[in-house]
C-alpha cells in the first residue's frame, strides 16, 4: 500500500468510527504511522486530506456503479442500482454525508451517476414499460434519491432510512413502470 493510500485509509477509518471532527492531522498521522510533513506533502492540509477522502469515496462509489452488469431485466437493474447506493451509504454513513455535501457544492460531480440511472430508465422506455417520458421518470427518481439523502444529513437511523427508501422505490416503480413485459 502506498503512503498516500495508507494515510487515506487511516483518515477514512477515523471518519467512520469517530466522525469528521476526529479526523485531525495528528490523529491521522498517528494511525497511519507517518509524520506530519509526510501528510502535508501528499495533501497540503486537513482540508486537502478530507477532500481526498471524499474523492476516493466518490471514485469507489462510481466504480461500484459502473461494475453493475446490465441484465435483460431493466427494472431489476434499476432496483439493484437504487439498493446499491443505499447499501453503500448505510455502510459508510459519515463518508456518504460528506459526499452529499461535495456533490451539492459541485453538481457536475454526480453527472455520471445520473447518466447511469437514466440509461436504465431509457431501457425501460425502449421495452414499452414506462408510463411517462424518460426525462420525467429520471428526474423524479433523482429527486427521490435526493430526498433519501436528506435523511442521511438529518442523522435518521439506518433502519428508518432503509424503510423509507424501500417505500419510495416501490411507489416510484408503481407509478412509472407497467407490470409485465
Amino acid at each position: 500500500m502506498s503512503t498516500e493510500d495508507q494515510i487515506l485509509s487511516a483518515a477514512s477509518e477515523i471518519l467512520e468510527q469517530q466522525g469528521p471532527e476526529a479526523v485531525t492531522t495528528r490523529a491521522v498521522c498517528q494511525a497511519a504511522s507517518v509524520t506530519a510533513p509526510t501528510l502535508y506533502h501528499h495533501f497540503g492540509d486537513k482540508r486537502g486530506l478530507l477532500r481526498a477522502v471524499v474523492m476516493r469515496g466518490v471514485e469507489t462509489f462510481m466504480a461500484q456503479k459502473r461494475t453493475n452488469r446490465q441484465t435483460a431485466d431493466a427494472l431489476a437493474d434499476l432496483k439493484r442500482g437504487w439498493n446499491g447506493w443505499i447499501a453503500f451509504a448505510l455502510e459508510r454513513p459519515k463518508l456518504f454525508r460528506m459526499m452529499i455535501d461535495y456533490t451539492r457544492s459541485d453538481p457536475g460531480a454526480s453527472k455520471e451517476a445520473f447518466g447511469l440511472m437514466r440509461a436504465v430508465v431509457e431501457r425501460l422506455e425502449a421495452r414499452g414499460r414506462l408510463t411517462t417520458d424518460v426525462d420525467t421518470a429520471a428526474r423524479t427518481i433523482w429527486a427521490a434519491s435526493n430526498g433519501i439523502q436528506s435523511l442521511f444529513l438529518q442523522d435518521v437511523p439506518a433502519a428508518e432510512i432503509k424503510r423509507s427508501s424501500d417505500i419510495l422505490l416501490d411507489a416510484l416503480v408503481a407509478r412509472f413502470v407497467k407490470t409485465g413485459g
